[in-house]
């Protein structure tokens, strides 16, 4: 069947447009063509009717005239010629004046042979009358016979020619006649046919809204009373069609999809109801008992057991570094291995406890201790034993194999035990611990265990609100240039007072804030302050900031540090940034494309703790540095240890043959010192030059830096 490309109501509309617009334009014909026939009769009546008129009132006054004539003739004197010839003028004149209506009436009509006839005619009639009036003085004409007959032959030939004007007059106005007759036809035919059109029209309109809205409507009606019967097998029809009995049948059909789906669902209802009950209880992946089935069960045997018959554990189970299986292996293979620790944890337990999946890689064990024992620490650890050792055994998962190991931690059911979520928190905070102290082993459940990741949440709370309000400031520790003993810079270092902690040590909190994300953060707050401080410093100081390893992965780096110093107004030919050798080892590419990008803007890099990282000669060779500094545990001990100061002869034998700066951190005594200062060391940073100070300090020794040269230079010189 054919698809209608228009909706029900547009077509109605157009029909309905095409219906109004025929009758339209039949009132319009009819009314235009009544007011031409109106306008033919009109002219008509007014112009050939009117014209005609006055030809035959022409034609009278001719015949006045030559009456008037011959009155004149049979006068018997002076005075009767007098009153014919007067009359005759009169007559004259209303002939003149009906030419002149003639003329104004017919307008351009009027130029006609036949009117030029007729005036030549009266013409020479008149012209004839005035030569007889003008030879007649006194009523004895001489040949008045001869006169009388030719003013008789103008007369008639006058006449003739009105009657010929007649003639045509009324020709032309039977022609308008015609056409009015003609043009009333036409009308009457153009309206027979419009309205034979509209007929025709209205009843094909019937049809189609018969054939296309009327029965489908019914047959959709039928099919809709079977549905509701009971039929679902019924076929809707005209679903192919797409207007509104379209839109109106698929939505039939829709609803009796539906309602043939529920009644298949109605019949599934109560197995699907039946397997939801076994959802909500069991882990869908693994087939064990899920959280909350192991809650219960925890729960139950708190409450329901005597005090101090069967002792009871906990143990949570933490497979070790499953994450990285499923990223290298795919999330299948990582659910088949669950699959198989699961059928290996119900081995191990058997009917003496119970097994459960909590969620991702984490596995619970309530396991059932010997009666004889109050405290089964031992029964416990060999279950935790057994357990680990299953877990280490080889996967396998068609052609691959995978070793995988476990954190267990235990938490005891003891007399006060009341509440299985404490207990599973318990057994969690131990599993934790084991994971941060050693993998692939159990801890027992130890309050301090609890005290101190609570203890561990405040500080990672005090730190975020810390690193958030900027609490967290830069101190500054002195660079020294050791052959004239000038101060040439500050390193800022970031140092926390706490409200109540008091100082807290970098080497506690810095490590937090890497675990929390934060670096970033901090760096930009440390270099803000920094340079806001620094602005206040001679020109020829230098300030010198730590950029951690998570630092030098991002790209976006080095424009987050110009921004700052663009922010802060501070130069970047002044600015030192320090990295550690631990950073390039993941991604040498990443940390060469930043250090490039800082140094072309001017800031120097310089390659910290040296000597204690990785591949420290290849990173020499690949990144070009504009810096190097000694690790201080070289430096503090070269004194008393040869194998430290071969060290450190050797890194400045590297770095001078390099053409490289040495700064030689740790310098707290004077031996130290002089000792680097005759091996040519550049640079030296320490306790002896100055701990880490406040921003106010530091602009103090700036300002005492010549005293405190000299004071340097004095004791080297008694040393």
């Amino acid at each position: 069947m054919t698809r209608f490309r228009f909706s029900i109501r547009a077509r109605l509309t157009l029909f309905i447009m095409a219906f109004v617009t025929i009758v339209v334009g039949v009132a319009v014909s009819g009314v235009l063509t009544l007011r031409s026939v109106d306008l033919k009769t009109k002219e008509i009546d007014q112009k050939w009717l009117a014209a005609t008129a006055t030809l035959a009132e022409i034609a009278d006054r001719i015949s006045e005239y030559r009456i008037a004539e011959g009155y004149r003739a049979l006068a018997p004197g002076p005075s009767g010629r007098e009153e014919a010839e007067v009359l005759a003028n009169g007559h004259r004149r209303e002939i003149q004046k009906l030419q002149n209506s003639y003329v104004t009436l017919l307008g351009d009509d009027a130029q006609s042979a036949d009117l030029d006839s007729f005036r030549t005619a009266w013409n020479a009639y008149s012209t004839e009358h005035d030569a007889w009036v003008q030879s007649d003085f006194e009523g004895a004409l001489e040949n008045a016979e001869r006169h009388n007959q030719l003013l008789q032959r103008l007369y008639k030939s006058a006449d003739l020619a009105v009657d010929r004007l007649i003639a045509t007059n009324t020709s032309a106005a039977h022609a308008q006649v015609r056409a009015v007759d003609l043009l009333t036809d036409r009308s009457v035919t153009i309206a027979i046919a419009v309205s034979a059109v509209s007929i025709l029209l209205a009843m094909w309109l019937l049809i189609r809204v018969r054939t296309q809205i009327t029965y489908p409507l019914e047959a959709i009606t039928q099919a809709l009373s079977k549905l509701a019967a009971g039929n679902r097998d019924i076929r809707v029809p005209e679903l192919q069609r797409a207007d509104e009995i379209g839109a109106m049948a698929k939505a039939f059909e829709i609803f009796r999809t539906n309602a043939l789906a529920l009644e298949h669902a109605h019949k599934a209802t109560r197995a699907a109801q039946e397997q939801v009950h076994s959802l909500a209880r069991h882990d869908a992946l693994t087939g064990l008992p899920n959280r909350r089935v192991f809650s219960a069960e925890l729960q139950a045997i708190l409450t329901g057991a005597p005090r101090g018959t069967v002792p009871y554990w906990v143990l949570l189970v933490g497979l070790d570094q499953f994450k990285r299986i499923n990223d290298l292996q795919g999330q299948p293979f990582g659910d088949t291995v669950l699959c198989e620790i699961a059928r290996r944890l119900e081995r191990i337990v058997r009917n003496s406890g119970t097994v459960a999946r909590l969620g991702g890689d984490e596995f619970a064990i309530i396991a059932k201790g010997d009666v004889t024992q109050q405290i089964d620490l031992d029964g416990a650890r060999d279950l935790a034993r057994k357990v680990l050792s299953a877990i280490r055994k080889p996967i396998l998962v068609g052609e691959r194999s995978v070793e995988l190991g476990a954190s267990i931690g235990i938490a005891p059911c003891h007399k006060d035990s009341t509440d299985a979520e404490s207990l599973l928190h318990a057994a969690d905070v131990a599993m934790y611990r084991a994971k941060r102290d050693s993998r692939g082993a159990f801890r027992f459940f130890e309050q301090s265990m609890d005290d101190d990741i609570r203890a561990q949440e405040s500080l990672e709370t005090d730190l975020k609100r810390a690193v958030a309000e900027g609490a967290i400031k830069p101190f500054y520790q002195p660079l020294v240039e050791i052959r004239n003993n000038r101060i040439c810079g500050f390193e800022a270092l970031a140092r926390w007072e706490h409200p109540e902690r008091g100082f807290v040590p970098p080497d506690l909190f810095i490590p937090v804030i890497e675990q929390l994300g934060l670096m970033t953060d901090l760096t930009s707050s440390v270099l803000r302050q920094a340079c806001r401080d620094a602005k206040y410093w001679p020109e020829d100081i230098r300030l010198s900031v730590n950029i951690s390893p998570s630092e030098l992965k991002d790209p976006l780096l080095p424009s987050r540090l110009l921004a700052i110093l663009a922010e802060q107004g501070f130069p970047a030919a002044r600015l030192d940034v320090e990295i550690i050798e631990t950073a390039l080892v993941s991604d040498i590419e990443t940390a060469k494309s930043i250090l490039t990008t800082l140094q072309s803007a001017g800031i120097k890099v310089c390659l910290d703790d040296f000597g204690t990282g990785y591949s420290s000669l290849y990173h020499l060779r690949e990144l070009k540095f504009d810096k190097v500094k000694i690790d201080r545990s070289f430096v503090q001990s070269m004194v008393n240890n040869p194998e430290s100061e071969k060290i450190v002869d050797a890194i400045l034998g590297l770095t001078k043959s390099l053409n490289l700066p040495t700064v030689a951190e740790g310098i707290e005594h004077l031996p130290v010192l002089l000792r680097l200062a005759a091996k040519g060391c550049e640079f030296g940073q320490g306790y002896y030059f100055g701990k880490a100070m406040t921003a106010d300090s530091a602009r103090d020794m700036l300002m005492e830096r010549t005293v405190i040269q000299m004071r340097i230079t004095e004791a080297q010189h008694a040393a």
